[in-house]
């Protein structure tokens, strides 16, 4: 009867590190990626915002979608990488970012900007011309793309 006990004991031990390895990997994957935080499309002070200042704002809002794509560009190359390395080892899949909150930033943003252009149109303010026409292109067809898979 002894014996059976120590084997028992043995078999638990020999389990254990892979039943923690496991539950470590499902517990680290809730730390795969990020959230989102998009910008508001109105502000407060949208009122009393002179020419210059709006202007400021949308440039400054065309190198943060600038920033947010080559951040995105980065997150789906690492995600292709550990798609590939879960082949091998499966708790890679579990650091996968399949929130991409890169889209939904990048969004906001370009509706921010297009609130910015009705303000400064009704202001008579110059025009502002976006200097990520090519990107949105882009974008926008590969958002065409993904939505005529569903």
């Amino acid at each position: 009867m002894m014996k059976n006990n120590k084997s028992r004991i043995t078999n638990f031990v020999s389990v254990a590190p892979i039943a923690t390895l496991i539950a470590t990997s499902m517990l680290l994957s809730g730390c795969g990626g990020r959230d989102a935080h998009p910008v508001a499309l109105t502000n407060p002070n949208d009122s009393v915002m002179d020419c210059a200042g709006i202007s400021r704002e949308f440039y400054a809002n065309e190198r943060q979608i600038k920033a947010v794509i080559h951040e995105r560009t980065n997150a789906q190359g690492k995600n292709v990488a550990l798609g590939a390395a879960g082949i091998f080892f499966f708790p890679a899949w579990f650091f996968m970012d399949p929130k991409s909150p890169e889209r939904v930033e990048i969004d906001a943003l370009r509706n921010r900007n297009g609130v910015l252009q009705d303000i400064a149109h009704t202001k008579n303010c110059a025009p502002m011309q976006s200097e990520l026409t090519e990107a949105y292109k882009q974008l926008d067809s590969q958002k065409a793309a993904k939505s005529q898979k569903k």
